[in-house]
């Protein structure tokens, strides 16, 4: 750079169009509000074009972060909530507030929120009201990084309280408006979609046996505005039906249920169930074994595997049959001979090297979460203990760096996930015909009927 030439000046070097559509397009909402300033057209492009957002929404990273909704007590003894964006880069990847009074003047902070769901940018957030006597639930769709939020009416009449949900959310695709420069167009899908979310949870209708269950489908699209039963059912070898997660990879749902995966391809209206790796691989899980669902960069499921003897990465691969395939493998010997400062709460570790091979039954390593198919986010405490040590693992270099935060055992109680920083615009809500019902509401029609 030539002495005295501002830093602005040499990005006029590029069309400031381009600039915003094909480069800030492509990075994640705080670090493109950072830039806005740059110029009055920049500000203009990424305040008020609502194309811009589309695009960045399609564009920008796809998981740089993961997220969850905290909470903290207070001096009066009640519970403060907020939302907590966990990131490497916490400069270039975060949302205006970790409040949630955007949520809207329904919400008065005196309840209890829940994550529910993280899809594309949008959140599906529980509010269940504190007052006595009236415990009722609202529902909502959310985009903290724009601070919009609108309820999904009927959601507290259809959906099980306690039971997960399912968001489908793809931001819609646009052709790009910069034709004159000869930009390449992006290699994704250019047609237009419909800009719509669907909400989905999996209900077991029936126990046919102690080791096998029945699925339906309840589904809410904001499309339609109305609640449906889907014709699926589900066959399930699942002796528990507790589920902890949910997550929505290329179309489809996964629902995690410990050794078994059950998928619902809302479009195909199809669904069927996936062993979990070690489950094909005839493993046997013990008491320290842990794993996690996520999504990867590539909008493929993966899941990762904690055992003693160290982590595994696998990518589910969709074809004529579903398998799992390693995509990562590290022992802990090997972790802590390249990051052993990292590990230096562990006493233990660094004294007896023969030690590290028992990490996981001498603490409790739990994977919060894989962020932009890199980054993956361990959480390391003792049993007794109420505080979770965060450590990020970096897949590529293999090495583990200290975050230098605890977190409280609120991770015990509330679900991580994956977290994409977009200025996705809320879609609308249709009300519906026939009246403005939002369902059939008849035995066998409607899952409101058998509740």
């Amino acid at each position: 750079m030539a002495p005295g030439t501002s830093r602005l000046k040499v990005n006029y070097d590029i069309p400031e169009d381009v600039l915003c559509e094909n480069i800030f397009s492509r990075l994640p909402f705080k670090l493109v509000t950072c830039l806005k300033t740059m110029s009055k057209h920049c500000y203009m492009q990424i305040t008020n074009n609502t194309k811009f957002a589309t695009k960045q929404a399609r564009l920008c990273p796809s998981c740089p972060a993961l997220i969850q909704i905290g909470f903290l007590i207070n001096s009066d003894g009640h519970y403060d909530y907020y939302l907590n964006v966990i990131s490497s880069t916490p400069t270039l990847v975060g949302v205006p507030s970790s409040r949630l009074g955007f949520l809207g003047s329904c919400i008065d902070n005196k309840g209890s929120f829940s994550l529910l769901a993280s899809t594309n940018g949008l959140l599906c957030i529980q509010y269940i009201s504190d007052v006595k006597r009236y415990r009722a639930r609202t529902i909502l769709i959310a985009n903290p990084a724009t601070q919009q939020a609108q309820p999904i009416p009927g959601a507290a009449q259809h959906l099980f309280q306690g039971r997960v949900v399912g968001l489908v959310f793809d931001p819609p695709n646009e052709p790009s408006s910069i034709k004159e420069h000869n930009i390449d167009q992006p290699k994704e899908q250019l047609s237009s979609e419909e800009h719509k979310f669907k909400i989905v949870q999996a209900i077991p209708t029936k126990n046919i046996s102690y080791t096998t269950m029945e699925f339906c489908f309840v589904i809410f699209s904001s499309g339609t505005g109305r609640w449906v039963m889907s014709n699926t059912i589900v066959n399930a070898n699942i002796k528990e039906d507790e589920c902890d997660k949910v997550v929505y990879a290329s179309g489809v749902l996964y629902w995690d249920y410990q050794d078994s995966l059950l998928w619902f391809d809302v479009s195909k209206s199809s669904g069927g169930i996936i062993k979990m790796p070690w489950m094909i691989q005839g493993s046997k899980s013990e008491k320290w074994d842990r794993h996690s669902i996520d999504t990867s960069i590539d909008d493929v499921l993966v899941c990762t595997t904690i055992t003693k003897d160290g982590l595994a990465i696998y990518r589910l691969v969709e074809g004529g049959i579903h398998y799992w395939e390693l995509m990562h493998k590290k022992e802990w010997k090997s972790i802590m001979e390249v990051s052993g400062d990292a590990f230096q709460f562990c006493h233990s570790m660094r004294l007896r090297s023969c030690w590290q091979s028992k990490f996981c039954e001498r603490w409790v390593v739990r994977p919060f979460g894989l962020a932009s198919g890199r980054w993956l986010y361990l959480g390391v405490s003792e049993e007794w203990s109420t505080l979770d040590k965060v450590l990020l693992y970096d897949l590529e270099s293999g090495k583990v760096e200290d975050l230098g935060r605890d977190l409280s055992d609120q991770f015990n109680l509330t679900s991580i996930f994956g977290y994409r920083n977009s200025m996705a615009a809320l879609p609308p809500i249709v009300v519906p015909p026939l009246q403005g019902r939002i369902c059939d509401g008849d035995p066998g029609g409607c899952i409101c009927a058998l509740k």
